[in-house]
Formats: structure tokens, sequence, C-alpha cells
């Protein structure tokens, strides 16, 4: 239907018919106001019959269905740099915004601010060049602009913005002040209070945090942190959404404080099977560990949780710290071959298969890991060593027969190499690499032994030639 009418409308454009195809777009606009090629095409045809505000309003529609659209800013400039001197201005600035010269914009910002008397307008360009100061990382002229918009009205997305820079500064005192002015003005907004709240009580600030707390998880995590374990129960044994991973998570820390391990370990399980992934699971396991005296599971679980905040360089500098307490501890094994695997350190991979491996030694980690370095180090024979236990241990495992036949073509042993190519394609019918495995076995045919005797031959008679010279 829309295909037919932009096309019907194109060839009345084509014929110069631009009243009658202006006619029959509009009629089309409630069916067609969403669709990004209808409005840009009635938009031109409004410009070029000269009706600018109407060609203004479509283009207007079009950035919002498309904000990125470079034409729409483009033919805007053109009209607002006659009619209005404010959007002409922050038109410009999206513009350059878009052709990423962001810096650019900050002083059409402030060409539009001062081409304007109206207050909303004034707002609206300074909370831009607010958003463009914290793009180019200008974070007090960010600061500052939000402020002036405070000047003119209470917003509580400012004030929370606000308090939420202050915090990424690590400057809490001004995030502090600043949201005691919020809630002032806004006392019923639950996510201000909420986050106020939790900003008292890092400080330490309990009784006054418990005051602007709504929800019953936040007093819950205020009065543990305070220390009062007697409230802090009442108000968790209240709670009905047990089901929600806080609840599981307070109740591990209530039992922390009461140093009940057997519970807090419980109410950790319950929380890791709720939030599997969340780094605090780890944290809290590592304290748990620490209070108990043990410095590897302390430090092991700090690389957890250093892991799952993709913090890998702690990560591993924790799990080393957990080898260090115990050599033969092979889950901070296992977790800095993951971790030099990514970063590709073939030296300390090497160091850590062969630990795992000494500890596990049907390990598939290190088997695999073994055979795949060795072989990259041309060390073939060692390769296959690793190799034909993996195969032993997972006979499955169809890498391991391609990667056994690979090494076994390499030391010219082709009859080993037929063997594990067939093996290979037997358990891995469907392989991408199926043709190219059978070009290889169609090279290794029964008269292997024969040419393997026969190239023994060719090599000694090639010794006795130079030796006969």
């Amino acid at each position: 239907m829309s295909n037919a009418i932009l096309d019907q409308a194109q060839m009345l454009i084509d014929q110069e018919q631009y009243e009658n195809a202006y006619e029959l777009l509009e009629g089309s606009y409630d069916k067609l106001k969403n669709n990004e090629e209808y409005i840009e095409k009635i938009a031109l045809t409004a410009k070029t019959l000269e009706k600018t505000e109407d060609a203004a309003k479509y283009w207007e529609e079009l950035i919002a269905l498309n904000p990125n659209s470079i034409v729409a800013y483009s033919e805007l400039l053109d009209i607002y740099n006659e009619k209005n001197k404010y959007k002409y201005y922050v038109t410009r600035a999206k513009y350059k915004i878009l052709n990423e010269k962001v810096s650019q914009s900050i002083d059409d910002y402030k060409k539009a601010i001062d081409s304007t008397d109206v207050e909303e307008e004034i707002i609206n360009a300074r909370f831009l060049r607010a958003k463009s100061y914290e793009h180019l990382g200008k974070t007090q002229s960010a600061i500052d602009d939000y402020y002036r918009i405070l000047e003119y009205k209470d917003d509580m997305a400012i004030y929370y913005k606000l308090a939420d820079m202050y915090v990424q500064m690590n400057d809490n005192f001004s995030a502090i002040n600043i949201l005691d002015k919020g809630t002032k003005v806004f006392p019923n907004n639950v996510e201000l209070n909420e986050f106020f709240a939790n900003l008292l009580m890092r400080d330490g600030q309990f009784d006054k945090a418990l005051e602007h707390a709504v929800h019953d998880f936040s007093k819950a995590k205020i009065y543990l942190m305070k220390g009062d374990n007697e409230s802090a129960i009442k108000v968790l044994n209240s709670i009905e959404d047990k089901k929600n991973a806080n609840y599981p998570a307070l109740m591990a820390e209530y039992y922390f404080n009461l140093k009940d391990w057997d519970n807090c370990r419980k109410y950790i399980s319950d929380f890791r099977e709720l939030s599997p992934e969340n780094p605090l699971v780890y944290q809290m396991l590592a304290l748990v560990h620490e209070e108990n005296n043990d410095d590897y599971g302390y430090h092991y679980y700090m690389g957890r949780c250093y892991s799952y905040r993709q913090n890998y360089e702690m990560a591993l500098a924790e799990y080393l710290n957990a080898h260090r307490f115990d050599q033969n501890g092979t889950e901070a094994i296992k977790e800095i071959i993951k971790i030099n695997e990514t970063l590709g350190d073939n030296t300390s991979l090497m160091e850590f298969y062969e630990k795992l491996y000494r500890q596990e030694p049907d390990n598939p980690i290190a088997l695999k890991g073994l055979g795949d370095i060795y072989a990259n180090m041309y060390e073939f024979k060692n390769a296959i060593e690793y190799y034909e236990k993996l195969a032993k241990t997972e006979p499955n495992n169809y890498e391991a027969y391609r990667q056994l036949g690979f090494c076994y073509e390499k030391i010219k042993n082709n009859t080993q190499a037929k063997e594990s190519y067939e093996k290979y394609l037997a358990k891995a019918p469907l392989s991408p690499d199926t043709e190219k495995i059978k070009e290889k076995l169609s090279k290794l045919d029964s008269s292997t032994t024969y040419a393997e005797a026969n190239s023994e031959e060719g090599f000694i008679d090639k010794i006795m030639k130079f030796f006969g010279k």
C-alpha cells in the first residue's frame, strides 16, 4: 500500500505535477506518518512548493522518527536561518554533533541561549550544552549548566543527575548536599530518596539514611551497616518477596554479623542461585573465608569477584595470590589459565597447564592446552603424547583426532595420520572441513607403508651419495 502511494507520488513529481503529488501525500498522512521515506518525500515536495512552514514541520517529524537524519537537519538549517535564530543555532549544534564535531556545538548552544528570552528554550539549550560538556569530559562545565537550569525551575531529574555526577567524581559531600536540597523539593519521590539514603548510609549517617529510606530492603541494609541486627531481622522477617535476590543477600549479611557461618553460606548459596553473575556473591564468600583465616579462599573468591566485574588484571593478581597460598588448588589454577588464554600469555600458560596436569592428569583443559602449545612450537611428538591422552579421556572429542592427524602428518607417520583423520570424520561427519580432510586422506592411501619405506631409502641414498663424493 505505502509503496504504491509513494510510487504514484514520485510519478507525479517526475511529471512536475507537484501540487497533485502533495495533495496525494497529504491525504495519506494518517496512514504513513511513521514511514521515514514518506515523511522525507512530503517534506521535499513542500519545499519545492515553497510551503516552508509545512516543510519545517515534516523535517522535524523526520528527526523524531530518525534522530540521525543528516538531511533533515541540513534542510532545517536553511529554513531556520531566516525565521528562528534560536532553532537555527540549536539545530546547527546538533548537526555538528552528528558530524562528530561535539566541541563546536558548545558555541552554538551559547548563541541559542543568547538569542531567546523564552525560559523553556533557555533550559533546553542549557541541558543540551551540559550533555555536550559531559561528552567532552568537561564535568565541571556540565555541572554549572545543570545548576543554572535549577535557577529557572526545580527538576527532579537534574537533582538526580547532579548527584550521580558528583558520585562519579567521588565527591560524596557535594552529592549529599544536592540530594538534601532535592528531597526537600520532592519529598515524596521514591527514587531520589532511595538514592539519598544509599549515599548517607555509605557516609555512615545511618539515622538520617533511615529517614529517607523507602524500601524495606534499604532499611534492612542500613540497620545491618549500623550494627543493629535485631532491627534488621525484624524488617527482613516482614518482607514477603523472598525470591528477590536482595533478600538472601541481606540474610547472608545478617548471619555474617552474627558469625553464624553455616547460615551465612546457605544464604550466599541462595543468593548465587538467584544472581549467579553478581560480583557481590563472590565478595561475600571472600569475606567469609577471610573471617575463617582461609587465605586461599579469600583471594580465590576476590578473583571471582573481579572477574565478574571484568577487571581481569585485578582478578589475575588475586588468583596468583591464592595460588601462592596453595600451590595445589586447582580452582585458582584453572582461573589463571582462563585469563592467560584470553591474554595469549603462552609462557605462563605452559607453566599452569603443567601444574594442572600434575594435579589432574586426565584434565581435558590441561591436555588440550599442552598439546596445542607443543604443536605451535613444532614439537609434534610431545603434542601427540597429550592429544592421545585427550582422545583417551574424551573419546568423542573429535578435535583431538584432527590435531593428532595433523601432528602425525608432520612427523611423516602417514598410517597414524590416516587413522586419526578417519576417526575425526566418523565423529564429526558434518564438519565444514570434511572435504578438506577427505583430500588429505586421498593422499594417505594404502601404500603408506611403502611410501614411508621408500622415503627412508631415499634419505639413506642421499647420505651415501654425499659421502661418496
